[in-house]
């Protein structure tokens, strides 16, 4: 049994969130709460194996900051960031928090679901995303987006391709046109000294990867 912890400030997602949770036979929602300002005083009390995290939570409380102490008093509990903002820059700084992984909030339920059992699982490691977002490795994925000096528009166009969305897929959810995509796309291709769309997907992500792929940063 897998138990979990849900932050989030939305009472309306989180309840809607346990309750799709609560369906599979192996999650079990231990407690919830709007805020992460008492997170380590909460896990004290009832410890968790997993903490869906809120990215987001108001100008006074810091979700990154209470991750950051949670992990260091708690080695083992797995911290996964929970954003409907999809960044290269968040998802950096959410592993350098200490998360084990960053998940968009329209994730489908099978894949949010398969996502929390694999980051709960002791034997994660094949699947880490941590080399493809530590600027400390050479030509890792961050490194290259450095190095290209892409705007934060590109980023985000970036992430979104990592994803494996289509351009259209991308223009709906940055709530911009298909031409525009078009452009940035174009714009990222040349930074990143790439042909297609394939070898950048390929160079930020170390290899193939699902269409549901969904950034996890391993274990430690």
């Amino acid at each position: 049994m897998i138990r979990l912890a849900l932050i989030d400030d939305h009472p309306v997602f989180r309840e809607g969130l346990r309750r799709v949770l609560e369906r599979a036979p192996d999650f079990a929602v231990v407690w919830e709460s709007g805020t992460a300002v008492n997170l380590v005083e909460d896990l004290e009390h009832d410890p968790v194996d997993v903490v869906l995290l809120d990215l987001y939570l108001g100008p006074e409380d810091d979700a990154l900051a209470a991750a950051r102490a949670a992990r260091e008093r708690f080695s083992d509990v797995r911290i996964i960031v929970v954003s409907a903002s999809l960044d290269w820059d968040s998802v950096t700084a959410s592993r350098q928090a200490g998360a084990s992984g960053y998940l968009p909030k329209d994730l489908s339920v099978e894949d949010m679901v398969a996502a929390i059992r694999a980051l709960a699982d002791p034997n994660l490691g094949r699947m880490s995303f941590s080399d493809r977002v530590n600027p400390g490795r050479p030509n890792s994925g961050s490194d290259l987006v450095a190095k290209a000096g892409l705007t934060r528009r590109e980023r985000e166009v970036l992430f979104e391709m990592v994803c494996g969305r289509s351009n259209r897929d991308i223009a709906g959810r940055l709530g911009v046109s298909v031409t525009t995509i078009n452009k940035h796309v174009h714009h990222i291709l040349s930074k990143l000294k790439a042909k297609t769309r394939a070898q950048v997907m390929a160079r930020m992500r170390g290899g193939p990867a699902p269409r549901s792929y969904t950034p996890t940063f391993g274990r430690g």
